[in-house]
């Protein structure tokens, strides 16, 4: 049966997006039943697009791919609140709808920006318990501060700890450089987590170009290198300026063109103007369909970023579109962009921002022979169709959907065999169980059974029964006495046999527990956890684990916690019918019951903070 995806988008066509209707067709053909969940189209303008209106739903399909509608606020003007309120609409009716009217998929794939979202997929995958593959093309809240779009430091922060809780309530991340990984694995991101899966280009657009150049365009007898796409401050594209400026009074025939839109147009061109300068040409936007026959009409294609930490982890997606067609480009970017192109072997790279540079590389181009230049040209084309196509993009992302679809049901079946065993085991254990409740009572007091609060999946705390094993001997300060002082011969005994863990069972048929996983332990430890350590949540606790067959309290905290993490990543049915083997062998042995020179396990103190290793 075909892997269902709700692709949940708050931009999808006929609105510009990188991930819309040439992604979900793709997937399609590639054998996944897909749903698209996303609003009434609005963007870039802020109005709706003719030919719609809001409504409580609309479902349309297009190109065979059912397309779900749902209600939101249609604003994209400079107004924060009306911002707000456009993608809170969004989330709060996409919410709902893949609450309560969704058929269930199999994994959820969430496109972002807005943060907003992250923040439904992760809601959906709580409650519905389906996978979630976040696609990550900003980076927040890098980008809203370096565009300006939000100053404020608290929101800024604010945003960046939502960032974070979305992070680790989602399934998979991917990312479309190495510098976005990078930053991601810093900010504590496991590296099992991240994957990066580059942008591919509009290639049925780019394949069969509409239309013609216009009269405008320079003629042949130029070296025409275009730039296409927004003008805005991040593009920084006076020193493209600059640098015809340099190569005019060289008297050089290489001639720049400019085709977009954006709000840096109107002052470019009339500083162009001022410098009186003849090798720069303005085009208005076209259609993407009629952009192809201009970026085969120039000799060699321009990227120009300005110098910004943020645009060295970004690739901008002409970059694509550009290696698709088969020409040569000038890469003005510092970072990933450029080390891309570089790998080609597609292209020149100079420093981003950097007028000398940049004039004397459109020079070089200028002056190679048209073979070679042709040559550059497959190499970036060649490299585009292996690494960075439709097909190969979207293949990477059905592996992604089918690995974790499997995982789900993986989960099940583990659930399942919780139940069962669980069941079964309180079922024959019945008898035993009322005896040694009647011997704790008997030797170490009321109650029979320790509950205390310990943190489950994702940390959240469920309440742990046990047969106790220590009485509650007080010191002259009224202080509980050491675990050594309090634990007497029959706690020892409970313990050394695991019998005291049995009342867990009970935690296993709620929910709370699994027969396998990492050791639930003290809520006070959340906080003096390292990332990595932190991973040990990301599945249900257990009644044994793989720390527990590999050493139990012999072992170190550092060590115990790698080994949790190693089953999170690991975790099979077959691995914990291994565990559970081994786990049997391990109690009739009595081997690992403590720490060395500790009655139990000493405690846990942070990995920076001196705890005992």
């Amino acid at each position: 049966m075909a892997t269902r995806v709700l692709l949940l988008t708050q931009w999808f066509d006929p609105e510009p997006t990188f991930k819309g209707i040439v992604f979900a067709r793709e997937l399609v053909r590639q054998g996944f039943e897909v749903e698209v969940l996303t609003g009434f189209p609005n963007y870039p303008g802020g109005k709706v697009y003719p030919g719609y209106r809001i409504k409580l739903l609309q479902r349309e399909v297009i190109d065979g791919v059912q397309v779900t509608r749902v209600p939101l606020y249609p604003n994209h003007d400079q107004s924060a609140i009306k911002r707000v309120l456009n993608y809170a609409s969004f989330a709060a009716s996409s919410l709902f709808y893949g609450l309560f009217m969704a058929r269930r998929p199999d994994v959820i794939y969430a496109y972002h920006p807005p943060l907003t979202v992250g923040i439904t997929a992760s809601l959906l995958r709580l409650l519905r318990r389906v996978p979630v593959v976040y696609d990550i093309q900003d980076m927040w809240p890098d980008t809203l501060r370096a565009t300006g779009m939000v100053n404020n430091a608290r929101a800024l922060g604010a945003v960046a700890a939502v960032c974070q809780w979305v992070y680790r309530r989602v399934d998979h991340i991917a990312v479309l450089s190495p510098g976005f990984k990078r930053l991601l694995l810093e900010r504590g991101v496991p590296d099992t987590k991240v994957e990066v899966i580059y942008n591919w280009a509009d290639e049925v657009a780019l394949a069969s170009p509409q239309g013609h150049p216009p009269a405008s365009f320079p003629g042949p007898e130029k070296f025409r290198i275009l730039f296409a796409g927004n003008m805005g401050k991040a593009q920084a594209l006076d020193a493209v300026l600059d640098a015809a400026a340099l190569l005019q009074a060289r008297n050089a025939r290489v001639c720049f063109v400019l085709l977009g839109g954006g709000v840096e147009v109107s002052r470019l061109k009339q500083r162009a103007t001022d410098l009186q300068l003849h090798n720069v040409t303005f085009l208005s936007p076209v259609p993407m369909s009629e952009v192809g026959a201009l970026l085969n009409a120039a000799e060699a294609l321009l990227v120009h970023l300005r110098k910004d930490p943020l645009f060295e982890i970004t690739i901008p997606s002409k970059t694509q579109a550009y290696m698709a067609v088969g020409k040569p480009l000038l890469m003005a970017v510092d970072g990933d962009a450029a080390g891309l192109v570089a790998q080609s072997g597609g292209g020149v790279v100079v420093e981003s921002e950097n007028a000398n540079a940049l004039a004397d590389a459109a020079e070089a181009l200028a002056a190679m022979p048209p073979d070679a230049l042709a040559a550059m040209g497959h190499q970036a084309q060649r490299y585009y169709r292996e690494q960075l196509a439709l097909k190969v993009g979207v293949a990477r992302f059905g592996a992604i959907f089918t690995r974790l679809a499997n995982h789900r049901s993986e989960i099940v079946m583990k659930r399942l065999f919780d139940i069962a065993l669980a069941s079964l085991a309180l079922l024959l254990l019945g008898l035993p169980l009322l005896f040694l409740t009647w011997q704790v009572r008997r030797k170490l007091g009321s109650p029979a059974f320790f509950r205390q609060t310990r943190p489950g999946l994702h940390g959240r705390p469920f309440n742990m029964v046990k047969f106790r094993t220590m009485t509650d001997a007080r010191g002259v300060d009224g202080q509980l006495l050491p675990d050594a002082d309090r634990l007497t011969p029959f706690g020892r005994f409970l313990r050394a046999s695991s019998l005291d863990e049995l009342p867990e069972l009970w935690n296993v048929l709620k929910g709370d527990m699994s027969l396998v996983g990492p050791r639930p332990l003290l809520m006070d430890y959340l906080p003096l956890y390292s990332a990595e350590q932190s991973r040990r949540h990301e599945v249900r606790p257990g009644i044994t684990g793989w720390a527990q067959v590999n050493g139990r309290n012999a072992l170190s905290w550092d060590e115990k916690f790698k080994l949790d993490v190693w089953y999170v990543d690991h975790w099979s049915l077959w691995l914990d019918i291994k565990i559970l083997w081994l786990t049997v062998r391990k109690v009739l042995v009595r081997d690992g019951i403590s720490a060395a020179g500790e009655a139990t396990m000493p405690r846990f103190v942070g990995s920076r903070t001196g705890d005992k290793q």
